[in-house]
């Protein structure tokens, strides 16, 4: 998937409606995403071209002179990708690539626990003092996946991140998860995935037709997005914390 071209302005009057078979345009998600009003929860999730979707976005977003912050807690993040977009925008006399690689900062996370710094500390100060709008997560729960971090702190810490989330667009910051689906052989961690989903204002699955991405706007799951999920009886010894 090439950089994208340059798009019109963003309008609010640009409705996200699907086609009858659920495909969204991808220009159609960018600019409601940052429509008014302001601060809304999209997921991308699905094929690997969730990423090249978020990092298309971006440069879009970057272009019209709109900062952007990246957690990366998958190592998805292409530099050249966000390059190249800029020498052909610089190319056509548009800005030169460095005013858009400024307007990018990324930050990257490789155990669960500096993810959920990231998300709840580190990001909001950043975005608070750095006057930033938009932020973009790769792999939001990647790193949560891992079984060697005990499940009671990873279910703690996936709720503590929705809460961030949620702060985010309370307070107009707009947030893009993108995510390549995997199958999981924890059961209980294969929950995580729709239990964030379920926080979302917008859920798009991403699939491949001939090589190209598909959009197709979802249901978000019918899950109670402001409670944790039940814990089965066979499951509390997992989410007991150790012994001292």
């Amino acid at each position: 998937m090439r950089p994208p071209a340059a798009t019109g302005p963003m309008s609010p009057q640009t409705p996200l409606v699907p086609s009858p078979a659920g495909v969204v345009p991808y220009s159609a998600l960018v600019r409601q995403f940052h429509a008014e009003p302001r601060g809304k929860l999209y997921c991308l999730h699905g094929s690997r071209f969730a990423f090249r979707i978020a990092l298309s976005a971006a440069a879009q977003l970057l272009l019209r002179g709109i900062p952007v912050a990246l957690v990366d807690g998958t190592n998805r993040f292409d530099p050249y990708f966000i390059a190249e977009f800029a020498r052909r925008v610089s190319s056509r006399g548009g800005p030169p690539p460095a005013a858009l690689l400024d307007r990018i900062y990324v930050s990257r996370a490789f155990t669960c626990y500096q993810m959920e710094a990231a998300v709840t500390e580190k990001l909001p100060s950043f975005i608070a003092r750095a006057g930033v709008p938009v932020a973009i997560l790769f792999g939001p729960l990647d790193t949560f996946y891992d079984d060697q971090a005990p499940f009671f702190e990873v279910q703690a810490g996936v709720e503590r991140m929705i809460g961030a989330l949620r702060r985010l667009r309370d307070n107009r910051i707009g947030v893009l998860t993108a995510s390549e689906d995997v199958r999981l052989a924890s059961r209980e961690r294969s929950r995580l995935f729709p239990r964030l989903a379920a926080a979302m204002d917008n859920v798009f699955r991403v699939t491949e037709a001939e090589g190209r991405p598909r959009i197709l706007l979802e249901q978000r799951p019918r899950l109670q997005a402001d409670a944790p999920q039940p814990v089965r009886p066979d499951e509390r010894r997992l989410l007991a914390p150790p012994a001292a």
